[in-house]
């Protein structure tokens, strides 16, 4: 009996646990891309390759924008300038996303890999003066023209989908793009050399953005405490009241 109650309990909490997903909607500006100096996108043509498929498509890359609104499970200072202004990369290649669209998005304190983590940490080394001193950890979610965000996003790209036992180069394996302007492919350039040097970024520092029928996102995370839903609240009182009820029984 003692065995059954203390799984109750453990059900309980975990039900808890599970009410207080973090999730946001999402409100993409339109057009899309962020106000930044000079061209605010690169139009690119990128290849993916695993196993014996081959994925070719064409995108225009840079920093999106857009506003979040109904927050659940997290407070509206999680976003670095507001719920006006998310800022935000792009962190799949399989689905699509346009200006205006609105999506529901489940947040994921853990999403970035530690390939992304190394490839953001090379871009506040180089945003930073070529230093593991940051001034500004979001610097990545920060950058100072529109094609240094065009790089940002492909080396986002290449840290999720090139094989992680390969150089940092975009220009072969399994994930390349071709058509990159200039200033796109020098920065890209910078930040690849950047990373044996660099620190990674902290995992504190980023979350993805997780939906099943739009494209994932990766932003920027100030660390603030999780807000909790009141039904976890409930769930997780109720949870503690049974738990301190058992105990009482058992002294007696």
């Amino acid at each position: 009996m003692k065995i059954l109650k203390y799984a109750l309990l453990a059900g309980l909490i975990a039900t808890a646990g599970a009410a207080q997903a973090a999730a946001v909607t999402i409100t993409f500006a339109n057009p899309i891309f962020d106000s930044l100096p000079g061209a605010d996108s690169d139009a690119v043509r990128a290849t993916y390759k695993s196993g014996n498929s081959t994925q070719n498509f064409s995108a225009n890359v840079g920093l999106f924008t857009g506003s979040a609104s109904k927050l659940s499970g997290v407070e509206a200072g999680i976003f670095i300038n507001g719920v006006n202004d998310v800022l935000m990369y792009c962190y799949d290649i399989f689905q699509s996303i346009s200006g205006g669209n609105k999506v529901d998005y489940t947040i994921n304190f853990n999403g970035p890999t530690q390939r992304t983590l190394d490839f953001l940490g090379a871009v506040n080394y180089v945003m930073n003066g070529n230093s593991n001193s940051w001034n500004d950890p979001f610097a990545w979610v920060r950058p100072l023209t529109g094609l240094q965000g065009s790089a940002i996003q492909l080396g986002i790209w290449e840290s999720l989908y090139e094989n992680p036992s390969k150089n940092w180069d975009i220009t072969k394996d399994g994930f390349t793009a071709t058509d990159l302007q200039a200033e796109t492919k020098d920065w890209l350039t910078n930040f690849f050399n950047a990373i044996p040097a660099a620190k990674s970024l902290d995992k504190k520092y980023a979350m993805t953005l997780t939906s099943p029928y739009y494209q994932d996102m990766i932003t920027a995370d100030p660390p603030v405490a999780a807000v909790p839903e009141p039904e976890s609240l409930a769930l997780l009182g109720l949870a503690l009241g049974a738990l301190a009820l058992t105990r009482r029984k058992t002294r007696l």
